[in-house]
């Protein structure tokens, strides 16, 4: 520009020059051609009026040239001018091409074109470098223009996540395939900051984290330089998998850590539950040994021992059968038990211990007819103690329990109802727990040794039943069991 500026600047001084030089010929020629005609006959004005056309014109020719010559420089210069400016406007662009014209009369301008073709080769180099990257990124590229937000270039893996070749993108909007969480003019005029989105691609919905670049303008407008999309769908997915299993190890913790606190407690139950019976036992064995008791008394101590003794017995079979139940369920063997007459002759057995606690068993519900199971007979006497067993020590005094039996297509229910204390919400989900002992409402007492429940639910597993329970506090609970029915 400021070579045109300065050819013109010349082109104008040799226009005036020459016109200054015209016009003085003009009027040196008049003036002598005035002079002549005063005296024609004046063989030395003719001869100086001849030579005086002469050199004015020579003059004349040469200003003409001069001037001809300054406006040829002058097209020369925009010629090469228009040339370097253009090789720069194809390197803004990305497109650089070599000069095929470069200056080389005037010395700067010479080297201005060397110049040009330096950067011209530093930014091939750059260029080459940019579009390895750019085309082999993991993470999607995006070039757009200022207005619109028109796709001006997109990598590989942002056409690939579309599904479409790369002609199919560019020159479109950016929102159409990309939606952002906030919308592009608001990502615009923020910038700096990830901005979540989603990609609709040929697999489904591609979730991304966008960051867009800015640059002011000229103008003091905002100017694109590019927006780099990170596919975090797989990221988001393991890290939900990651907190679901860090809240499960956490579970798994605290679970470990209540199994920790109840087998403790289980420990000292166990030492209580079993020193009770042996105390006993050696108590009333002593007075026998010292021959202190003979007679009906000494019988009545031999009841007690033995009570004491089956006490014990029952304790530690089901330990065992808890043990047994839980690794090697197919020791047991499986054959046609009628439920109905098992339930009613259970019952009958623990009247006593019912009566004692002042508990009435109804058993109106109780069929006369059989009504068969497949199962292993010693297993379903276990089932039915521990239902009637827990009925009968946490309910209230003058309570009832409810005893029902009835057939439901191929499967038979058994229902066992109490009065008694109920069962919190919190507590029922523990309730099938090893070793967990119910608090009896009120006494703060913890009787048994916490395994009668979970007893009774290996006991429906190994019978491929389902038991589940309904109770309400102060209300009474419920426990229904339904089995296998059989023929």
């Amino acid at each position: 520009m400021q070579a045109s500026v300065f050819s013109k600047r010349w082109i104008w001084l040799a226009a005036m020059v020459a016109v200054v030089c015209l016009a003085w010929s003009l009027l040196s020629g008049y003036l002598d051609l005035l002079a002549w005609r005063r005296s024609p006959q004046d063989e030395a004005w003719r001869q100086w009026f001849a030579w005086s056309l002469i050199l004015r014109g020579l003059g004349l020719a040469a200003v003409l040239g001069a001037l001809g010559g300054v406006i040829m420089l002058r097209r020369r210069l925009d010629r090469q001018i228009d040339t370097m400016v253009e090789a720069c406007h194809s390197m803004a662009l990305g497109e650089p091409s070599p000069l095929s014209d470069a200056p080389q009369g005037l010395q700067n301008l010479g080297r201005l074109a060397l110049a040009i073709q330096v950067m011209h080769e530093a930014l091939l180099d750059y260029l080459n470098l940019y579009r390895r990257f750019f085309d082999t990124a993991p993470d999607m590229f995006l070039s757009l223009a200022p207005a619109g937000q028109r796709i001006l270039d997109a990598n590989t893996s942002f056409c690939r996540a579309l599904g479409l070749l790369k002609d199919e993108v560019l020159g479109q909007p950016a929102e159409r395939f990309v939606q952002l969480d906030k919308g592009w003019d608001r990502a615009m005029s923020e910038g700096g900051e990830l901005i979540t989105g989603q990609i609709k691609g040929p697999g489904g919905t591609i979730k991304v984290e966008a960051s867009i670049s800015l640059e002011g303008s000229p103008g003091g407008q905002q100017w694109v330089l590019g927006a780099i999309l990170r596919d975090v769908t797989l990221r988001d997915a393991l890290y939900r998998e990651l907190l679901q299993k860090s809240t499960a190890l956490e579970k798994a913790l605290e679970e470990i850590k209540s199994v920790e606190e109840l087998k403790d407690q289980f420990l000292t139950t166990l030492s209580h539950e079993l020193k009770t019976p042996l105390v006993s036992l050696k108590g009333f064995l002593q007075l026998l040994r010292q021959g202190k008791a003979s007679g009906e008394q000494g019988q009545n101590y031999l009841e007690i021992c033995w009570r004491n003794l089956g006490k014990l017995e029952t304790q530690i079979n089901n330990l065992l059968d808890l043990a047994r139940l839980s690794h090697s369920k197919e020791q047991y063997s499986m054959e046609p038990v009628d439920l109905s007459g098992l339930v009613r002759t259970e019952a009958e057995n623990l009247q006593a211990a019912a009566a004692e606690r002042k508990v009435r068993l109804d058993l109106s519900k109780l069929p006369r007819q059989e009504m068969r199971v497949m199962g292993n007979h010693g297993k379903l006497v276990q089932l039915v103690d521990n239902l009637l067993v827990n009925a009968i020590k946490y309910n209230k005094e003058s309570g009832e329990v409810s005893l029902e039996l009835r057939r439901e297509g191929p499967r038979v229910v058994l229902r066992v109802a109490d009065s008694g204390v109920g069962i919190d919400r919190e507590r029922m989900a523990v309730i099938f727990n090893r070793f967990y002992q119910a608090n009896l409402s009120g006494t703060g007492r913890l009787e048994g040794l916490g395994i009668g429940l979970s007893l009774v639910q290996e006991i429906v597993k190994l019978h491929n039943g389902n038991i589940r329970v309904e109770s309400e506090p102060g209300m009474g609970t419920t426990f229904t069991v339904t089995l296998e029915a059989t023929a």
